[in-house]
């Protein structure tokens, strides 16, 4: 039934917004021009030797070597290289959605919303930013994004019914989990990746990182909260005006409520998600484990809400289903990497870029590499993905231009993140928008001055990560 809801969403986003390239393609054009490239571009390589464990480049060591150009049989067989090589995130993801599944049809995340409505009696308001600060916490802290699409209609439907408009609706869930995801400290899709590539520990640094969610995400909630108030007062004021979106407003299921099952399922996600952490910064763990921490959590939840082991198992393969397409692209992604690897283009590449910036400040070159970023996540909207293309190139770069990986490593989650709410290429984004009857030149008009306040903070955000080193 779920999976029939997303196909209507898919279609509708197809009708009322512009056509969305799937995500594949571009990675595999990008595939393609690899390939073609390596006839032209001159061979080279950088030395590497390893300091305290990391490989790092040596600086003056580039020398000439033979082209290898890449024959149709690596083209293809990048593909299945990539996805060997990824093998652990991939299930990781597909793991995660299926312990997801299972917390939506136990109706555990509904539960979770109803209790936050009936407490937060001190005035609309304080039901708006509750809602709002429930979907930072999927977005910011369990790196969650379009896993809460079936929530969204029900959110929708609250404000409308509580005097708000739609966009208000979006605002509070979708765009919430999209700008939180954008500088999330333990966001395994794409801080987990890229400090495996940079061969950092797993979420290290994460406490700048916090500190630049809480300022992102204290800025939404202020310019979200400043909008509801205004159209609550005055409707005609709203950017919906002009639109009928009665038709969303749904009735809630209020007899869903937080009995003793639900609340120890939360308690299970809970002390998933400390047990992870911990794990991650501690224990030296990687997907392998996080990947079990959260079954176990999955597990627990459908035991406890007495879900038959079959429909148990059904739910979770079906929550896997549903993640299969978003980890087939970080698996297609690191065929990239591989591709170029093979043809010996990764270093090339990293010299020509190296000579292109030498003399530019540490600054100049992270806020450099933000702006990059931004513009390819209009290509490859998954983070993941981008965070496979992009990172081989960025790290090695990054340490010849003497900047520290960690600043590389939010200089791409800043370009990557912050753009998920603009590009219409976004097919998330465009879900949300379609689930509100929300246009996008509307949109636009509603999230262009939060934008660019964004875009200030996260600027003075690398800056002082450059001024610190961090």
């Amino acid at each position: 039934m779920e999976k029939e809801v997303l196909d209507v969403e898919d279609e509708n986003v197809k009708k009322k917004g512009p056509k969305v390239m799937n995500p594949f393609v571009p990675l595999l054009i990008i595939i393609v021009a690899c390939a073609i490239v390596s006839y032209f571009v001159p061979g080279g390589a950088y030395e590497r030797t390893k300091v305290n464990g990391v490989t790092t480049v040596i600086a003056t060591s580039y020398h000439a070597m033979a082209k290898k150009p890449a024959s149709i049989l690596q083209i293809f067989q990048s593909i299945p290289e990539g996805l060997i090589a990824t093998s652990a995130m991939m299930f990781c993801v597909m793991l995660i959605g299926g312990v997801i599944e299972v917390y939506k049809r136990t109706h555990v995340m509904d539960a979770l919303i109803n209790k936050i409505i009936k407490v937060s009696k001190g005035g609309s308001l304080t039901v708006v930013a509750g809602v709002m600060i429930i979907f930072f916490i999927f977005g910011g802290i369990l790196g969650w994004s379009e896993h809460i699409i079936p929530f969204v209609p029900v959110v929708i439907s609250l404000m409308l019914t509580m005097g708000y408009d739609s966009l208000v609706g979006m605002a509070v869930s979708g765009f919430a989990c999209l700008i939180s995801f954008a500088v999330a400290p333990f966001n395994m899709f794409t801080v987990g990746i890229s400090h495996m590539i940079a061969e950092l520990p797993m979420f290290s640094g994460w406490q700048f990182r916090f500190v630049c969610l809480g300022i992102i995400c204290t800025l939404s909630l202020w310019w979200v909260l400043r909008y509801a108030a205004k159209i609550k007062q005055h409707p005609e004021l709203s950017l919906m005006k002009d639109f009928d979106t009665t038709d969303l407003i749904m009735p809630l299921d209020e007899t869903i409520t937080i009995d003793g099952r639900k609340l120890i399922s939360l308690l299970a996600m809970l002390v998933a998600f400390i047990a992870t952490t911990y794990g991650l910064l501690n224990l030296k763990w990687g997907f392998k484990e996080m990947s079990a921490v959260f079954l176990m959590a999955g597990v627990v939840t459908a035991f406890i809400n007495k879900v038959e082991i079959e429909d148990a198992i059904n739910m979770i393969i079906d929550g896997m289903k549903g993640a299969i397409a978003g980890a087939g692209i970080i698996g297609v992604a690191r065929g990239i990497q591989w591709i170029m690897g093979e043809t010996n283009l990764v270093d090339p590449l990293v010299h020509s870029l190296s000579q292109f910036m030498e003399g530019s400040s540490a600054y100049i070159t992270a806020s450099s590499m933000f702006i990059v970023n931004f513009f390819i996540n209009a290509l490859i909207p998954s983070g993941s993905g981008q965070a496979m293309a992009v990172m081989p190139i960025m790290i090695p770069l990054a340490d010849l231009l003497h900047i520290s990986r960690q600043t590389a490593v939010m200089a791409f989650q800043f370009g990557d993140g912050i753009s998920n709410t603009l590009w219409f290429t976004n097919g998330t984004l465009l879900i949300y928008l379609s689930l509100a009857k929300v246009p996008l030149k509307v949109w636009y008009k509603f999230c262009w001055p939060l934008q660019i306040m964004f875009f200030v903070v996260e600027f003075v955000m690398l800056y002082v990560a450059v001024l610190i080193n961090l």
